[in-house]
């Protein structure tokens, strides 16, 4: 890719998660609130509490990366920065890339807050910060298949369609992770979000499910783009 385009899908991401700055840095925010809830009243607190406050963390990311995701293209059309955009030699493929960036991309900062918190409730209940990290990685991946699918439903359903299609494909997947073990993509979101972390740690050392998560991410964004490049961009008043 060009470098002038690298330049212009950066201009495009940077405005639209400077827009939205206030509600990412809240979100930044919410893993250091939930660790000071458990540890302010005990300073060790219970391996249980711990792990599940991990495992919502993990949750709530994958929901930011959804609903912000599926609602990005909608405020561009009912704002109408969309037509000045395009208007400006960037193409359509190349905006649908910098939608994709700016819903994922909050989520590398929520992962960071997750990280720094976590190691401190870890530490105190002497886990292992290898966990902490594999969790770290399967966000960040799983976010990138969130984004893509936000993006691809939200070029033809309305926003809150959209973002509750992302979500009831996430939700499919685990489903097909517990009803299926030997599915890897699935079963890692699954343990990640429910069941045992140890188990995470272990299919991050294969990493074949990661790779086809990525690999489906990939699709998931070169079907929607290839959608965003023939519809009709209808600019919204309401």
């Amino acid at each position: 890719m060009k470098t002038w385009s690298v330049s212009k899908i950066w201009q495009i991401t940077r405005r639209l998660l400077y827009q939205n700055r206030w509600i990412y840095l809240f979100l930044m925010l919410w893993p250091f609130g939930m660790a000071a809830i458990l540890m302010v009243p005990a300073a060790r607190p219970e391996i249980d509490d711990v792990l599940s406050v991990v495992h919502q963390e993990c949750l709530y990311g994958l929901g930011l990366v959804a609903f912000t995701g599926s609602a990005l293209l909608g405020n561009e059309q009912r704002s109408r920065r969309i037509a000045s955009v395009l208007a400006r030699a960037v193409s359509r493929r190349q905006y649908f890339f910098a939608l994709v960036s700016a819903a994922w991309l909050p989520l590398t900062f929520y992962v960071l807050s997750f990280v720094i918190s976590g190691t401190v409730l870890f530490g105190a209940v002497h886990q292992s910060l290898a966990l902490l990290l594999s969790l770290a990685v399967a966000q960040l991946v799983l976010g990138m298949w969130t984004a893509t699918a936000a993006l691809f439903f939200a070029t033809w359903l309305p926003t809150m369609l959209a973002s509750t299609a992302s979500l009831a494909l996430l939700a499919l997947l685990g489903l097909a992770g517990y009803n299926w073990p030997g599915f890897a993509p699935a079963r890692l979101l699954f343990t990640m979000t429910q069941g045992d972390l140890d188990a995470s740690a272990r299919m991050l050392q294969h990493p074949g499910g990661l790779l086809l998560i990525v690999l489906g991410a990939g699709l998931l964004f070169a079907a929607g783009a290839a959608i965003f490049e023939r519809r009709d961009l209808r600019l919204k008043s309401d």
